[in-house]
């Protein structure tokens, strides 16, 4: 196992540690892949199973987004790969949602020193919701972006459940902005862009860098869209958490403050988990934060839960102390200072601030609290479908 603290690293990156055989590719700005067709031009980000890049296809003349994923985790089978496939084959071509999906253009392996790499070529977008509303007044989004965003989504999520996938992990950070196909295909944009920030890798003893690992690591960098304020159509995208509504899996894994109830509780998932993240994500792209917090144990969120949204099964209590999941009935101290569904909309939406800012009056905050308390509910039997949803008024009253 490498220790990290044993090297020099110049920059803030994925963590070299997982640089071993069976994990990271060392991808260097300028390789080629794909028989010289994809060329390396900076890194967009990384994960702990896999690093994205900003690549020009040669052959097809723009910019694409290339993700290298862990070679212990490419294999035939790669579940993300079987699940974009298997939409590209089955959705509708003409569901509105289909174009708020990531769409697959090409996969392919690549080998390098630490294994055969899984490497999957889709549309290159634009910054995250959550990099966007970090540089908005309040550090959220406005109220119509967001409205707009949230529309989007909820079309996005109707798609996947029509071809009988849950995505499974539904946040602002995997929600992105599109690009122009001006922005996308534009080399003079790429030039724009700063020279890729990188930092050698060397160890603090002398001694010489085992094989497999990079000699360099490159900081992420943030790819925006040149005119922002035609930041208006979003992709839902990482499919890593994806699975098929037919076969669920016992656990998934999510920002925790975002687990819903029957995560938190070790009930039986299913896909409405996404109405759940769908109603989370929405919150925080107009109120700015999500509606629940937990920091260290996902148990915290119980009792928020019931003070906010209310409704948690007595049952499911006795049930999670009676397996362990529980050792006594949650305490009430994870929810102090937090109110009902309604009053925490408003309190956190418009008390703090200037009224004069603020897009959604009073009607508007009741619409968003309406269409909330149909995707926060505790019981996922209970939950609203994504068609109840398109129906509300949060969505039907403005259009998409």
């Amino acid at each position: 196992m490498i220790d990290q603290s044993q090297y020099n690293i110049g920059v803030p990156a994925e963590d070299l540690a997982l640089y071993t055989p069976g994990g990271y590719h060392p991808v260097r700005i300028n390789d080629r892949f794909r028989h010289g067709r994809y060329e390396i031009l900076n890194k967009l980000g990384f994960g702990s199973f896999s690093t994205v890049w900003l690549a020009r296809d040669h052959q097809n003349h723009c910019n694409v987004s290339i993700k290298v994923v862990v070679a212990n985790k490419s294999d035939a089978q790669h579940g993300e790969l079987e699940i974009l496939d298997h939409i590209k084959a089955n959705g509708d071509p003409q569901h509105p949602g289909r174009k708020h999906i990531m769409q697959l253009m090409e996969s392919f392996h690549h080998d390098g020193p630490n294994g055969r790499h899984l490497c999957v070529v889709s549309e290159l977008l634009g910054p995250k919701t959550t990099t966007v509303a970090e540089k908005c007044q309040n550090h959220r989004l406005g109220s119509r972006l967001a409205r707009r965003v949230s529309q989007q989504l909820l079309l996005a999520v109707d798609y996947l459940h029509s071809c009988g996938v849950a995505h499974g992990d539904i946040h602002m950070g995997n929600v992105l902005f599109r690009l122009s196909e001006t922005e996308r295909s534009s080399l003079e944009r790429i030039e724009e862009l700063n020279t890729p920030l990188q930092g050698n890798v060397t160890r603090k003893d002398g001694a010489s860098l085992d094989k497999g690992m990079p000699d360099y690591l490159v900081e992420p960098i943030e790819y925006y869209a040149k005119n922002k304020e035609h930041l208006d159509e979003i992709q839902l995208v990482d499919f890593g958490e994806s699975f098929f509504v037919a076969s669920p899996p016992k656990s998934i894994y999510t920002p925790m403050s975002l687990h819903p109830p029957e995560l938190v509780f070790r009930r039986t998932l299913s896909k409405v988990i996404d109405i759940w993240n769908l109603g989370s994500t929405t919150y925080e792209l107009v109120i700015g934060r999500t509606p629940f917090e937990a920091d260290f144990d996902d148990r915290e969120l119980i009792p928020q839960f019931q003070k906010v949204v209310g409704g948690v099964p007595v049952e499911w209590v006795l049930d999670a102390i009676n397996d362990g999941v529980l050792r006594e009935r949650p305490k009430n101290f994870s929810a102090e200072g937090f109110l009902s569904l309604e009053e925490e909309i408003k309190r956190s939406y418009s008390d703090d601030f200037d009224r004069s800012t603020l897009e959604l009056d009073e009607e508007g905050l009741q619409t968003l609290g309406r269409y909330l308390r149909k995707t926060l509910v505790v019981d996922p039997a209970h939950r609203a479908t994504t068609k109840d949803l398109l129906r509300d008024a949060w969505v039907s009253a403005t259009g998409v």
